[in-house]
């Protein structure tokens, strides 16, 4: 009888022990692809695939984007500590044809990153304050979208937003929750979350992000450059009315500024990730 007990425990260990491990891990390791629109005309096409470490969390990620007069493509690798701190990235990208790489490290106190960055035969560097609630967003980049994505479903006091241009501009950002909408993928129905994450840069833009119960992005939209960044299969049914970007909050830190900052850095310093 002990031993029947016995093996009704184990089996009941085994089966709960994978759906905790689950709702412990903030990202699940897979990949997805998406076309990029302007209006409905397709004009490019990206990819993400997240890979999970001992410590974290790597993120590659590609894309391209061919217009009349202006081409685009990136190539995107992240690591990630457990909690979904950056730890660093490697971007590189060529615009019309001219090669550009921003590569971000976090210092060995954990508290900031060191910025390097390569455009137009100089090379410059940058410091930034490092936060929680942070996500490094490139022009059409899904695996961003993925960690705007999670950032929106925490919907954490202060968020942070990291803009790999110029020298790398760090600045706050508000995430507003909208109402569910219907979406379609591969054919079927199904209810689709919404959210708008606006970068309070001081020409204030949004992205919006709509996702399913599960965090996956099947469309991340930016409604002032007019581009949607589509999953393979998916259809939006009834899209809400764009809303306008929010104004920087008063006070705001903005990069070079002299206010503490808002949110703590994470903690331990740099991540054994990291450490070679």
């Amino acid at each position: 009888m002990r031993l029947a007990a016995f093996r009704l425990s184990a089996l009941l260990l085994s089966l709960l022990l994978p759906a905790v491990a689950r709702a412990q891990t903030p990202l699940a390791a897979g990949s997805g692809h998406y076309t990029v629109y302007q209006g409905d005309k397709a004009v490019g096409a990206s990819d993400y695939t997240i890979q999970l470490t001992p410590n974290g969390f790597t993120l590659t990620s590609h894309g391209k984007l061919n217009l009349t007069k202006f081409s685009y493509s990136f190539s995107n690798s992240q690591h990630l500590d457990g909690n979904l701190n950056l730890v660093s990235d490697q971007l590189s990208g060529t615009v019309n044809g001219n090669a550009v790489t921003f590569a971000v490290d976090a210092d060995s106190t954990g508290r900031q990153f060191q910025i390097n960055i390569s455009a137009n035969g100089k090379q410059t560097q940058n410091t930034v304050d490092r936060h929680q609630h942070l996500v490094l967003l490139p022009d059409l980049d899904p695996a961003a979208y993925v960690l705007l994505t999670r950032m929106a479903m925490e919907n954490p006091p202060t968020s942070w937003i990291l803009i790999p241009k110029e020298n790398g501009i760090l600045v706050p950002s508000t995430i507003i929750r909208g109402s569910s909408v219907r979406g379609q993928l591969n054919g079927s129905q199904m209810d689709v979350q919404h959210a708008t994450i606006s970068v309070n840069a001081e020409n204030s833009v949004s992205v919006d992000v709509y996702y399913n119960s599960n965090g996956q992005v099947l469309e991340a939209d930016l409604p002032q450059q007019n581009f949607f960044v589509v999953h393979d299969g998916f259809k939006l049914i009834d899209r809400p009315k764009p809303t306008a970007p929010s104004a920087p909050p008063p006070n705001s830190p903005q990069q070079g500024g002299s206010a503490p900052p808002q949110y703590p850095a994470p903690r331990g310093g740099t991540p054994q990730l990291m450490q070679q």
